[in-house]
Parts: C-alpha cells; structure tokens; sequence
C-alpha cells in the first residue's frame, strides 16, 4: 500500500442533505401570547388578539400539514391532508411571546416547507420540552426549555426528534439559539440529585438536522445524533453528567462548540465527545473542527472526574476529519480512534490539565479490536502531550510537550485556557502545509508568517 493510494476526504464539502437553512421569518405570522389578557385560542392569531400557548395551538389542529395516509409508514405512502383549511400553513412563521407555552409534542406534521417557531425580540418564551416524533421542515429559534417550568417536574429528553417506525421518519428540523436546562442553579445538588434529576438535552435519529448556538446548563447527556447528515455548530454545553457529544451516523458535522465541566456521578465513562460502533456498519465522513473541550474550569468543582475528550472507540472509522479542536483534560484519551481508515487529526492542541495521573492525554490512532490495523491515516501539525500511533498510520511534524511546565512558553494563558501561541513560541512556522486545513480555530488564515504553526491556532501578533 502506497500512502498516496487513497485521498483524504477534505471535510469542508456540505453533502446537500445537511440542512444549513438560518431560522428566519417567512410567509404569514401569527403570534402567541399567553400572558396577554386578549389572548384566547379563538383568536385570528394576530399581533393585538393572539392566541394563548403554543401547545394550545397544536393540540387544537391550528396548523395545516400533511401526514402519512397509512399506518405502519413505509417509505413512498401517500400522503394526505391534515387539519384542512387550518390558519396556519407551510412556509409560514409563528412568533412566540412571553410566558409558558406548555410540554410541546408534534406528531405526524410533514411540512412542505419550512414553519419557523421564533421568539419575538426581547421575549424569552418558556416550554418544558420539544418532541417532534415524524415529521419534517421544522425550525425552532430563542426558546427557553426546562422541565423546571412545568407545573410539575420531570427527567427526560428536553428535545428529541424521533423517527418512529409506525409514523415515519424525521428530517430537515432545525433548533436555534434556544436555552435548555434541567434547573438553572446545580450548586446545590448532591450526586443522587444529579442522577436523578438532570435531564439530557438534545438527541435525534433524524436525518438533515442543524443544532446551532444553543446554551445547554446542568444536563446529563448534550447533543446526541444517532443517524446520518447534522451540523451540530456554535453550541455551549456547560456543566455535564453524561457525554458533552456524541456522534452515531455518517456525514455529520460537529463544528466550533463548547463541552466544559465534566460531572462524575456514575459509572458512565464520560467523553467531551464519544463514537462507538457494535454491530452497526463503519461511520464514515464526520469532521470535527474547532471544538473546545475542557473537563473542568474550577479546580473546586464538586464531583470534579477525569473527562476523555474525544473518544471513538470499536470501529471502523473512515475518512474522519479531526482539527484545530481544543482538548484540556486530565485523562489519557486526548483524542482516539480504534480502527481508522483514511482518517486525519491535524493542528489540535491537546494538554493536560495537571501533572497528576491519570494522564497525560494523547492523540491516538491503534488498531481495531479484532486487531486489524489501521490503512492510510496521518497525525499532523498537532501540539500534544503524548502520542500512540500504530501501523497504517504516518505522524510528523509535531511537537510533543515534555513537561508540564512548558505550557508557559508556548502559550499566552494556559491558566487560563487562552492556548494561543505567545510571542517567541518555538512552534511558530513548524508545520507543514501538506492536508492542512486552511483557517485555524478562530477562523483566521493559514499560515501567517514564513510556514504553517502547529496546534489549534495559528500565531498573530
């Protein structure tokens, strides 16, 4: 085998299935009011007479859809007609106000194009939780999601979007800058209380799914996508039980979150983002570019565990994409693949968050449980604490931190978790421009100055 034999996938091509659609208005609107006197369920759904809740809405057949004509779906049913003749049509915007909207579940809505449930400027509408179970061209922005809002609380999902065999699929839903929690202040919870109360936050085996600048607070589990085509971007997931992410289906994009603070409460082996396969094909074109994952900011955090940071473990994994992501943890899976083919980590900084065990993390590509070894991968241009790398597998250019105390040199506040390069740096110019990606972590070019600087970032004075 010739290293040159197989391309690398270049991670930067949208299959077009993944939904990139921004959440804007369109078409009609109507409005939801339920803390305004005037409003009633009865109402045209205008801005001075709206209508009360969100749920009310739905439960009420407000909305005009199609649904499958048969059940069990199968794919091709015919389609027909449900709520007919109801205000509230494809294409068409709903606009959400202050108060409570109630425990929002849509069943059988196939949308021929896109609703938008959008909270109007300066609004913070309440819902205890969001399930879309078959159904498609949904898009949900600025809502607010706890079950701590319910009358009464519960744990569960706060927003899953559920494919269902009987129903049928779910596809092209989009959730936008919204805020979930399972309570807002956790300062107080015991590890029993975070067992039994934290509520996961977003998972979804549907296709064609965009998850995009939410804040996720005090959960179990963050984002989880168990089917093919997301973009999973600009997403915060602060204070964790479970896994920050997981990534369970091919061409997904895990792009520029936020996974910090791990809690360990049980015996989950906690991962800032995990991969597995047990009987399922291999996953193939996920990229994850310009993460950051930090297993506790607080060195005083209750319940404070040791974090693995990004973890893909019983493979194959092809043509993964893994750069300029972020990886402080106090583990020693910095970043691991088990069984990779044409997969390449380039320019990421991985450290340690101490000098204690377990640890340091490295950056790892071993081979397959059953022992088959790894075909076509490459380690490139990364800053790392340690590294593991096997048969099938090139490595080169880059620079290994001996010891902890180095950090110092090369960075302008590690205590911090500023990890771009200070001046004087002696990773500065050191990579190479071969398979490197183009912009760093902040979305600046490569390279500046005379060659390419290995880790997330690259240097700017």
């Amino acid at each position: 085998m010739e290293f040159e034999e197989y391309p690398y996938y270049d991670g930067n091509t949208y299959p077009q299935e993944i939904n990139r659609d921004q959440t804007i208005i369109t078409g009609n609107v109507f409005y939801i009011s339920p803390n305004d006197p005037a409003a009633d369920i009865s109402n045209p759904g205008t801005e001075a007479l709206p209508w009360t809740t969100l749920q009310a809405v739905i439960e009420s057949g407000k909305i005009e859809t199609m649904e499958p004509s048969v059940h069990p779906y199968y794919t091709g049913a015919p389609m027909i007609v449900k709520n007919p003749g109801a205000p509230v049509k494809a294409g068409d915007t709903i606009i959400l106000r202050n108060g409570y909207h109630g425990d929002i579940y849509i069943q059988d809505y196939f949308n021929s194009n896109f609703i938008n449930v959008i909270a109007d400027t300066g609004h913070t509408p309440q819902i205890a939780r969001l399930r879309i179970q078959s159904g498609c061209r949904w898009r949900f922005k600025g809502l607010t999601i706890s079950p701590a809002f319910a009358p009464e609380y519960f744990q569960d999902t706060l927003v899953f979007f559920m494919a269902y065999g009987w129903h049928g699929p779910v596809s092209y839903i989009t959730i936008d800058n919204c805020t979930l929690f399972s309570v807002w202040d956790s300062s107080s919870w015991s590890a029993a209380d975070w067992n039994n109360f934290s509520c996961s936050g977003i998972s979804s085996n549907g296709s064609s799914v965009t998850i995009r600048n939410n804040y996720l607070k005090n959960i179990n589990f963050g984002i989880t996508i168990a089917n093919n085509f997301a973009l999973v971007e600009n997403n915060t997931i602060e204070n964790f039980s479970g896994d920050g992410m997981r990534g369970l289906g091919n061409d997904l994009f895990f792009e520029y979150n936020i996974v910090k603070n791990c809690y360990a409460v049980n015996a989950n082996h906690d991962d800032g983002f995990q991969s597995w396969m047990l009987d399922d094909p291999p996953r193939e074109r996920v990229v994850l570019r310009g993460n950051q994952i930090i297993n506790y900011a607080d060195p005083d955090q209750p319940f404070r565990g040791t974090l693995q940071g990004i973890g893909c473990f019983d493979g194959y994994y092809i043509n993964w994409v893994i750069e300029n992501n972020v990886v402080i943890t106090d583990h020693w899976h910095g970043i691991s693949l088990y069984g990779a083919i044409n997969c390449r980590i380039m320019n990421n900084t991985v450290i340690d968050l101490n000098n204690a065990r377990p640890g340091p993390p490295w950056i790892a590509i071993v081979p397959h449980k059953n022992g088959t070894p790894n075909r076509n991968c490459l380690i490139r241009n990364n800053i790392m604490t340690n590294i593991i790398k096997s048969e099938g597998v090139v490595e080169d250019h880059n620079y290994i931190i001996e010891n902890y105390t180095d950090y110092t040199d090369l960075f302008v506040d590690p205590a911090g978790f500023n990890l771009k390069l200070k001046p004087g740096s002696p990773v500065i110019d050191a990579g190479i421009s071969q398979s490197a990606p183009l912009y760093d972590r902040d979305k600046k070019a490569r390279p500046n100055g005379a060659g390419y600087d290995p880790g997330a970032y690259e240097y700017y004075p």
